[in-house]
């Protein structure tokens, strides 16, 4: 993607003649590209869901439907997962969250295949059909947010990744709790790269101070997770 990064990202990048650095390459030296880790979290998700969330004769009906389009997405051969998970789709077969996971997995596709307008639509398709499951609504979100990012629509971006923070974000960063145990646990496990993400997205935007307030709370609260302290830690470095 062509987006651009101003050029005090901690990653150093060398500056273009515009004076920016480019955003997706600073994205993919540090492990973070867009959809990728999306559609990794997503496929478990499906697969945990796929097995324990089935209870009656219909739930497991509708849960065996999206079997194959997940058996061919594991073996990478997302053109066939594809062509499975839109015919549950178009063909009204799959419903509830049946549908909203085949509408998360197609989407995750179309945004590998840089069809972002497409994704766009079957996120917000996985939305309106999660219902009350946290695991599927925050990977449609985050799917939106990366289609946002990736076609510069960075409030767009920034307003998504805000809401998926407040909804699904539940630890503080009080020591003395986490040391008790007592700290709440984040209901998903993407909270910390979303909050990097805002941080970018802050930085892309001309509002380093927003950038800067969000890079010191994902410090305080994910200090113990090497990955987005050390990010956090260069970002702050290099303001």
């Amino acid at each position: 993607m062509p987006n651009n990064m101003p050029n005090n990202m901690p990653n150093g990048a060398p500056a273009n003649a515009s004076g920016n650095s480019d955003f997706k390459e600073f994205l993919i030296q540090h492990g973070t590209k867009l959809g990728v880790v999306v559609l990794a979290v997503v496929i478990i998700v499906v697969v945990i869901v796929h097995f324990v969330g089935s209870k009656g004769k219909a739930d497991m009906t509708q849960a065996e439907l999206i079997g194959p389009g997940l058996a061919y997405a594991y073996v990478g051969k997302n053109d066939s997962a594809l062509a499975e998970f839109e015919g549950l789709i178009n063909g009204h077969k799959a419903k509830g969250l049946t549908l909203a996971k085949a509408a998360l997995l197609a989407g995750n596709i179309h945004f590998q295949n840089g069809d972002f307008d497409g994704a766009a639509v079957l996120y917000q398709k996985a939305l309106d059909n999660a219902g009350s499951a946290p695991l599927i609504k925050a990977g449609a979100l985050h799917g939106r947010a990366a289609v946002s990012i990736e076609k510069k629509d960075y409030a767009a971006a920034a307003k998504l990744l805000e809401n998926f923070i407040s909804e699904f974000g539940e630890r503080t960063g009080d020591l003395e709790d986490r040391y008790e145990k007592s700290e709440p646990a984040d209901q998903v496990p993407t909270v910390a790269d979303a909050m990097w993400k805002l941080t970018l997205v802050y930085n892309q935007m001309g509002a380093p101070a927003k950038a800067k307030a969000m890079a010191e709370k994902l410090l305080k609260i994910y200090g113990d997770n090497p990955v987005y302290s050390d990010r956090a830690k260069k970002f702050l470095a290099s303001l």
